[in-house]
């Protein structure tokens, strides 16, 4: 059985306590700050298994790839280390990626990286036991900020098993080495563009590319080498053109939330909707961090009113 690696999601379907929220965290020490947090896991019970807390876009279209493949899914959390599809988990807010109140080297007066906080919290023992028992290949599917926590990992893996590795996703973590850039697809832009039928956003182009590899070139060819899937992925978005890029127009956070505000309804409140309509529709230039800001605001107001 092949093993598939997606990142948790900041959408949850249920609601977690601000007990679990990493911007309640006093900041210090990385180690106290550590302490801190694996307390307050222990004292929460579970809320759901992961397949059932985490929701949007990007963790449903890895979820249809791993069906897709009949593969193992592990998820990628900074707030849990790294659970199983199936595993019991508490709902929570923590993350590595900046820009969040819940951003977790945010409140570290250490010089520690989202590695180290990975590593300590047993992320790196659980990967290494899912890549002993793995006999098949092993697909990454992370954004860059997840596929830089996992690096060191990652780094330190005989070449044998780094030749059962596949990378989709964080095109923007680079410096792996080289048998690891060797392993990665060569998905791109065109993944987005007007003949792709995974379009989306870039939050979500880790877990979209994953699916396409599932579909298109796995299903066929389960056991080929890094080289050969990479000239099949390369020879199915052949024909793919990139999308033509619009310049939209700037508008205010205030203003964008009351966009925001008034397509809720329409969007179901679903961000990845939402994003489309803002600049498909209504050709509103919005950074995907800026706009992950403002909907979280503005799904809190509607969380409180």
């Amino acid at each position: 059985m092949h093993a598939f690696l997606t990142a948790c999601t900041q959408r949850k379907r249920f609601t977690p306590s601000p007990f679990l929220c990493a911007r309640n965290l006093t900041g210090g020490a990385f180690q106290d700050v550590l302490d801190a947090w694996k307390g307050r896991l222990a004292e929460v019970e579970s809320s759901s298994r992961a397949k059932d807390l985490y929701c949007g876009r990007s963790f449903a279209e890895a979820r249809k790839a791993a069906q897709i493949a009949k593969a193992d899914l592990h998820i990628v959390s900074a707030g849990l280390g790294l659970i199983h599809f199936e595993q019991p988990v508490p709902s929570y807010d923590l993350t590595v990626s900046k820009g969040s109140p819940d951003y977790i080297l945010g409140k570290l007066n250490d010089d520690k990286t989202e590695s180290d906080w990975w590593s300590a919290l047993g992320g790196a023992k659980a990967l290494h036991e899912v890549f002993d028992r793995t006999e098949c290949l092993i697909i990454i599917a992370l954004p860059s900020p997840y596929l830089r926590m996992i690096a060191p990992f990652l780094s330190e893996l005989p070449e044998s098993t780094c030749k059962r590795i596949r990378i989709v996703g964080g095109r923007d973590a680079r410096g792996l080495r080289p048998i690891l850039e060797s392993a990665r697809l060569p998905y791109d832009d065109r993944l987005d563009g007007p003949q792709s039928f995974l379009r989306g956003t870039k939050s979500d182009f880790a877990s979209r590319a994953l699916r396409h590899f599932a579909e298109v070139v796995l299903s066929k060819a389960p056991l080929e080498t890094a080289e050969t899937h990479a000239k099949q992925v390369e020879l199915a978005l052949a024909a793919w053109r990139p999308p033509v890029t619009k310049v939209g127009v700037r508008v205010s956070d205030t203003d964008l939330k009351s966009v925001l505000r008034e397509h809720w309804y329409r969007a179901g409140g679903r961000t990845t909707k939402l994003l489309r309509l803002l600049r498909d529709e209504m050709n509103i230039a919005c950074e995907q961090k800026r706009f992950a800001r403002l909907a979280a605001e503005v799904r809190e107001e509607r969380t409180l009113s």
